[in-house]
This record gives structure tokens, C-alpha cells and sequence, in this order.
């Protein structure tokens, strides 16, 4: 399997979330060799099928981009580990669009997104590592079910999460810290906070436990 260790997508400013996909530069890095091409598809789609590289996305990256990017990777047949955190201005990804993408195998999210929404990674068989910033203010049900190789959950700031229940009762939890431990929590049918909303709320508030 040919791997490179760095493919990275270096992203015009679009304005805002609603424009449109662009990508003038990827350069594609494998050790002291790299290449320039002027499309993100074209540069997925030279690489032989199974192979893995990592993305790296920079700039002003609008919700249509993502969208773009998300439905490359799904039809590239290469697999991704995607890092968005160096993005700027993307606090909201509207709907869903890596569930059931097969070809994601990490992710890590910009650092002001303030939500994941529900079933944003369901289906995705074949993710292994999420990194979740502490700007993440509220996580939807079924966000990672059904990610049977889902092996690291990491949150940046673990503390302060809640379980939202009916009626909009929060119940605390602090078994977070550990991110080898919390797929379990999230992927498998049993798990206690797949069909959860979690959300964070301020220690000034009081929480309701019962």
C-alpha cells in the first residue's frame, strides 16, 4: 500500500459558509518529494486504491467546502485521516455529510466549531480517531454509531459534559477524560450515550441529577 505522509489542501478565502468549493493549490508531499496539482479530486484519484494519506485543510473553509470535501473523499476509494483544525470561521457544518463515508478514518474538527450534529459519523466503518476541540458545545445522538473501528474519542476539555434528557433535565458526567475508553460509549447499540444529546453547561448551573 502506497502511503503519503502529507496530502494538503490549501483553500482560497470563500467569504462565507455559502461559497463555493475551491482549491487553486493541493500539494501532494510524500517525505522530501512533492508534487502540485490544481484539484483536490484529481490529486485523490492519482493515488493507487487503499491507499492512506493525511489532508490538511488551511484557510476560510465555507460549509459547501466541507460538503466538497466530504463527497471527494466518499468517491475517491483512498482512505483519509482529515484535519481541519487549522480552518478559520467554520463554527457550524450543516447536516451531515460524512455519514456513512467509508473512507474516513480520522478526523479532526476546526478549533471554533461549536457542535456536532446528530448522526454527523454514523456508518462510518472504517473511522478510527476523532479529536474533538473544546469550543464543542453540544454533541447530537448517534454521532458515532455503528464506527466499529472507532478506537480513540478525544476531547480537548472532557469536564463539564451532561447527558440532555427528556424534558430538558441535564445529568452530569465525568468519565470523559479517558479517549480509548469513550468509543464505547458512543458506537455500539448498549452504549449509554448513543441515543443522547451531550452538551456542556456552565458550573454556575445547576444541574439536575435525578
Amino acid at each position: 500500500m502506497r502511503k503519503f505522509s502529507r496530502l494538503v489542501i490549501m483553500l482560497s478565502h470563500e467569504g462565507n459558509e455559502n461559497s463555493g468549493f475551491s482549491a487553486p493549490v493541493v500539494e501532494m508531499t510524500n517525505g522530501d518529494n512533492s508534487v502540485q496539482v490544481s484539484d483536490f479530486g484529481r490529486a485523490l484519484h492519482m493515488l493507487p486504491p487503499g491507499s492512506e494519506v493525511s489532508v490538511v485543510a488551511n484557510g476560510t473553509v465555507g460549509n459547501i467546502t466541507v460538503h466538497n470535501i466530504a463527497r471527494v473523499i466518499r468517491e475517491s476509494g483512498i482512505f483519509v485521516s482529515l484535519d481541519l483544525s487549522s480552518v478559520q470561521e467554520l463554527s457550524r457544518v450543516f447536516d451531515s455529510p460524512f455519514k456513512d463515508n467509508p473512507n474516513l478514518i480520522s478526523m479532526n474538527f476546526p478549533n471554533n466549531l461549536l457542535s456536532i450534529n446528530p448522526q454527523a459519523f454514523a456508518g462510518c466503518k472504517n473511522l478510527e480517531h476523532v479529536s474533538i476541540p473544546a469550543t464543542v458545545q453540544k454533541i447530537g445522538t448517534q454521532a458515532f454509531a455503528g464506527c466499529e473501528k472507532l478506537a480513540v474519542l478525544e476531547f480537548s476539555d472532557p469536564s463539564g459534559w451532561h447527558i440532555e434528557k427528556e424534558g430538558g433535565v441535564l445529568e452530569e458526567i465525568s468519565n470523559l477524560t479517558n479517549a480509548e475508553d469513550n468509543p464505547y460509549r458512543f458506537t455500539l447499540p448498549s452504549s449509554p450515550y448513543r441515543n443522547c444529546v451531550l452538551c456542556k453547561k456552565s458550573e454556575n448551573e445547576a444541574v439536575d441529577k435525578t
